[in-house]
């Protein structure tokens, strides 16, 4: 079976053609540390193309990387590529929240329906430790994400219900659970576990813990909404990757100026990115699934009338 490569003087890339592709990994802090996947163990992966960059009409997307999945390790026993997007589309010297209208713009044009994003979490749930995998089934997001892709909000329905695919979710869990520790815990997506939208980079105060979780939030993080709602804008499935660095008494504990737990992404982190590699080569190319109709156009004479 190959083995995962960086192919030998791969050239990079300067705002070239977008790859047409159906499968996109989102890279984050599960990642950090790491060069994914060439750093990742993992038989059957190799990057094709590194450090490509993509105009958009809201400016340039950097530090793309074009991957192939061999034969030997798909579900369909057929080669396959993806598109992988660094640390959620961010630049690497400033802090730019608009980078994810940027990021799927790309993956819009690339024709992705699958979407997998790999994070940390920190836990308002007492229930969750920190070492855990959870995929959660909602999000809460109060203000709504501020960078859509919708041509006018007159032209599509985008439901907020089954915001994470359960087919793709149902593949991940059942992935995570050969390999995750066994000391610690896969929540899957039939737990019904809400994750909390709170945009970085700044950690989250006691209050604003105490806050999400008194409206139903299990977890915390600073990337899902956005994508999330991206993927259903561009009739793409979503499922989260994520484990828990902080838990609850980390979040209270004012005594302790530090807030994640230390040794948990070092130990965790190409677990989390084998885990991710295995369940994009197991998503099927071409699936069918209930999520793409979730995304409906609305009558043409709502926008074509005023």
């Amino acid at each position: 079976m190959p083995t995962n490569h960086h192919v030998a003087g791969a050239p990079a890339d300067q705002s070239t053609d977008i790859p047409q592709v159906g499968l996109a990994i989102i890279t984050g802090s599960a990642n950090w540390g790491l060069a994914f996947p060439e750093d990742v163990e993992f038989e059957g992966v190799r990057t094709l193309r590194r450090d490509m960059s993509f105009e958009t009409p809201f400016g340039r997307s950097d530090h793309w990387k074009l991957l192939e999945f061999d034969a030997s390790i798909t579900v369909e026993r057929k080669t396959k590529r993806a598109l992988c997007m660094y640390s959620h589309g961010n630049p690497r010297d400033h802090i730019d929240h608009s980078c994810h209208r940027r990021a799927f713009w790309i993956l819009m044009k690339a024709g992705v329906s699958q979407v997998l994003a790999c994070s940390t979490v920190g836990a308002v749930n007492k229930a969750i430790q920190p070492g855990d995998m959870v995929v959660n089934a909602d999000i809460i997001e109060l203000s709504q994400t501020p960078f859509s892709l919708l041509p006018g909000r007159q032209s599509f329905d985008c439901s907020g219900k089954q915001i994470v695919c359960p087919r793709c979710a149902a593949v991940l869990v059942e992935t995570a659970r050969r390999h995750w520790p066994a000391e610690c815990r896969v929540h899957g997506i039939e737990q019904q576990l809400v994750a909390a939208h709170c945009y970085g980079p700044r950690l989250t105060t006691p209050a604003e813990a105490l806050a999400y979780r008194n409206m139903g939030a299990d977890v915390l993080n600073h990337s899902i909404a956005p994508e999330a709602t991206l993927s259903r804008e561009i009739g793409a499935c979503f499922v989260p990757l994520a484990f828990v660095t902080a838990g609850f008494n980390d979040y209270m504990d004012r005594n302790r100026q530090q807030l994640l737990q230390e040794d948990v992404l070092p130990n965790l982190s190409m677990t989390a990115s084998r885990v991710a590699l295995e369940t994009a080569a197991r998503l099927p190319v071409n699936p069918q699934c209930s999520c793409h109709g979730l995304k409906s156009p609305q009558p043409e004479e709502r926008s074509s009338r005023f």
